[in-house]
């Protein structure tokens, strides 16, 4: 890490450390306290997804595992679609870049086909405290940002299907309270890994069970 630059956050006072590394394209925000709870609900409330950022041993670990890839000669995507979600195989990737890896989707409207959905841990989640578990749902089917935002975000339309699928899964399936769980998408400008979608999904006082049951399963896809 070549330099820190010390800087507040003004909208929540959260102290922020920003961190330049050669093993990432951009600075790196590193949050000195973890979100507490009403913070995160705000935070996605308001739509200030910039604000959330990873503990200093967290960002650690994420540049060490950038740095690990570049060495191998492999990308994050690659990484996610042979390791992660077992949507494609090395020796059918190999030699292609990002752009050119095309993942072939159902087809189906978004968060209608199993095949289509896939839900992991965070192996690099935002700072939260101890009680939060950060989770995403990737879906083979893009989930289309709404060109008339300049942000890249998803239209109202787009937002009550995934709000649908969320509780459909986390609330009726997994038996988690509305009140505990919360989800994203992040604009286009803060995505890391834009060739292939997904949402963040937070669960606070889930138990160990309910979200073991959850990993690497579709959920509870929506009716076509």
């Amino acid at each position: 890490m070549s330099q820190t630059q010390l800087s507040v956050h003004t909208k929540l006072q959260i102290p922020v450390t920003i961190i330049h590394s050669p093993d990432m394209p951009a600075a790196s925000k590193v949050s000195e306290r973890p979100f507490t709870w009403p913070e995160v609900q705000q935070i996605i409330n308001t739509n200030d997804l910039d604000v959330f950022a990873r503990s200093r041993l967290q960002t650690e670990k994420y540049h060490a595992f950038k740095r690990e890839l570049r060495l191998k000669g492999t990308t994050v995507y690659k990484h996610l679609l042979t390791g992660l979600l077992k949507w494609a195989k090395e020796d059918e990737i190999a030699g292609l870049s990002d752009s050119e890896i095309k993942v072939a989707s159902s087809g189906d409207p978004i968060f209608t086909n199993a095949d289509d959905l896939k839900i992991i841990k965070n192996d690099f989640p935002y700072f939260f405290e101890d009680n939060v578990a950060h989770l995403c749902v990737w879906t083979k089917q893009p989930i289309v940002s709404d060109k008339s935002t300049a942000l890249g975000d998803i239209s109202k339309e787009t937002r009550s299907v995934i709000d649908k699928y969320v509780y459909k899964t986390f609330v009726e399936k997994a038996g988690i309270p509305r009140d505990n769980l919360v989800w994203f998408r992040n604009w286009e400008a803060l995505q890391s890994v834009r060739e292939i979608s997904h949402i963040h999904v937070l669960i606070k006082d889930a138990r160990n069970e309910q979200i073991e049951a959850l990993i690497g399963t579709p959920g509870a896809p929506l009716e076509r």
